[in-house]
């Protein structure tokens, strides 16, 4: 039909606009936690508006749009499949070893790191057990919470009943931000509050048929903008306000998947698909990488705002691509950033 076509087709292996949406938010978490960083140095101040207004808005949507590809890529996957207690349990003992690994070998060299360097470092370690097992780090709290709603969340054959699923994860995402958010709950309790949302919502969008049409353009684009504007007028200086931060959020996520889903793709998204095998590991390293850089160029006189942030930028996503590199050729590299995918190496080499 002319000004509209499928955005998503049953026979595509791969969904293209997942691995942009994934490159995108994993960029977007760099810059973020780098920027941060450059707050907590010392660089800028927590106050200014060109801090507060661009971290803040950022931090509304791009761990969300994790949850939405994971949530996606879950349902897609397990579509039309009949849904027993058998396949859950096998399906999260794959995901404690999918997510469990990366995770735990991540988190302890940050506390490590942090431990050792403590006098350099802008915030100090955690308690080891209670940082691994009840209130993760970032960025790794992601993958921790996301093992969790793999636990307590099925797939679905029947699209009504994930449709009233979704409907009542509104009604507590919706709750929570208005009146939960304000008890002391367990940290695990409020972040399956705050994004078992979006993780359903990249459920349902697994089964709907979306098309580009020029009325939805402008649609996403006047969302956008309201978005915007709502942060531009609120994030002006440091502000927590969980109704704020689900109503900017949601105003951003929308155009977003509506916007890379809208992308026409090369003929297999080869180089996406390529670019998408680095998203484990500048995940899990950026930040180790950023605060390692750092020591060392304040150690040889380095303190200048702008040599600091690049240098520091361009090193986070380069150098985890060449670690990985090198992983991707020795399955037990590998195993700690994809312990699914290099057993399957050993596998395979083995039986050559």
């Amino acid at each position: 039909m002319k000004g509209s076509y499928k955005l998503m087709g049953k026979s595509q292996k791969r969904y293209v606009w997942v691995d942009y949406i994934k490159i995108f938010a994993c960029l977007l978490v760099v810059f973020g936690h780098l920027y941060m960083s450059m707050m907590a140095g010392g660089w800028i101040k927590e106050t200014a508006r060109y801090y507060c207004w661009p971290v803040q808005t950022i931090y509304t949507f791009h761990v969300p749009l994790f949850f939405i590809c994971s949530g996606f890529l879950y349902q897609s996957s397990n579509k039309n499949k009949e849904w027993t207690l058998e396949k859950h349990v096998k399906n999260v003992k794959r995901k404690l070893l999918a997510l469990g690994v990366p995770y735990f070998t991540f988190s302890i060299i940050t506390l490590v790191l942090k431990i050792v360097f403590s006098s350099e470092v802008n915030n100090q370690a955690t308690p080891i057990l209670r940082t691994l097992f009840i209130e993760p780090i970032a960025p790794y709290w992601y993958l921790y919470t996301l093992f969790f709603l793999f636990c307590i969340v099925p797939y679905f054959k029947d699209k009504q009943l994930m449709k009233k699923i979704f409907v009542g994860a509104v009604f507590f995402k919706v709750l929570y931000v208005v009146w939960l958010c304000n008890f002391n709950l367990p940290d695990i309790v409020n972040k399956i509050l705050a994004n078992l949302v979006w993780f359903l919502l990249g459920m349902l969008i697994s089964e709907i048929y979306m098309s580009k049409t020029l009325i939805k353009d402008w649609m996403n684009v006047v969302i956008l903008v309201v978005g915007l504007g709502i942060s531009w007028i609120y994030y002006s200086k440091p502000l927590e306000n969980n109704v704020l931060q689900f109503v900017i959020g949601s105003c951003m996520i929308f155009p977003i998947l509506y916007f890379f889903m809208s992308i026409s793709p090369d003929k297999e998204g080869r180089f996406v698909h390529k670019l998408n095998q680095y998203f484990m590991p500048v995940y899990v390293l950026h930040t180790i990488i950023a605060a390692m850089l750092r020591s060392i160029l304040l150690k040889i006189g380095i303190a200048n705002f702008l040599l600091h942030f690049s240098i520091e930028l361009i090193a986070s996503i380069l150098i985890p691509i060449v670690i990985y590199e090198i992983a991707s050729k020795n399955w037990i590299l590998l195993f700690w950033f994809e312990p699914v995918k290099a057993l399957k190496m050993k596998r395979k080499k083995n039986e050559n």
